[in-house]
């Protein structure tokens, strides 16, 4: 079926593809920009680097020795929060993901239906009434707070000429982009 961005009715956007650790570090990274729960994390984050770093300058203004310890825990709650837990959390997303071998996804007016070696599921877009978009995914985003729920789907994956615009103006119409 040929697709195009501008028709609507009866449209349907297939994918094929296998999950990525470097997909899941995109989509968890879209999910955090939109999710309170993440934000809230990054602030209190950014607030104990402050706090740590700040408590390592006090002495030295105040004519004491420079406090190094304080310097040295701003830097581990740097890297554990902004790196290493971002990059553990993508990991264990891809491990999970990479056991149900190749992805087949169809996206139509009704809503979005997966099926891979692990069974299948359908996505009607209540479910998902938010997307993402990053330079080589679309993430279907639940609707809580917390966005508990996301779903990828790689561009990589549309094999139609014009698929991946055929699949933005699809998701456009239904659901709002975040």
């Amino acid at each position: 079926m040929e697709q195009h961005a501008d028709s609507a009715v009866g449209e349907r956007v297939e994918l094929t593809y296998e999950l990525t650790g470097a997909d899941m570090r995109q989509a968890l990274k879209a999910r955090a920009k939109a999710s309170g729960s993440a934000r809230r994390l990054r602030r209190f984050a950014v607030l104990g680097v402050a706090a740590f770093g700040g408590a390592s300058v006090v002495p030295l203004v105040n004519g004491r020795g420079f406090d190094a310890s304080s310097l040295v825990m701003a830097g581990i709650l740097t890297v554990v929060v902004f790196v290493l837990q971002p990059w553990l959390t993508a990991r264990q997303f891809h491990k999970l993901a990479a056991r149900h071998g190749v992805y087949r996804a169809s996206a139509e007016a009704g809503g979005v239906t997966i099926v891979n070696g692990g069974g299948s599921s359908q996505l009607n877009w209540t479910a998902a009434p938010h997307y993402a978009e990053t330079p080589d995914l679309f993430v279907l985003l639940s609707g809580d707070k917390n966005v508990s729920c996301l779903t990828v789907l790689p561009k990589r994956g549309v094999r139609e000429p014009g698929g991946v615009d055929a699949l933005r103006a699809l998701l456009d119409r239904h659901i709002r982009r975040v």
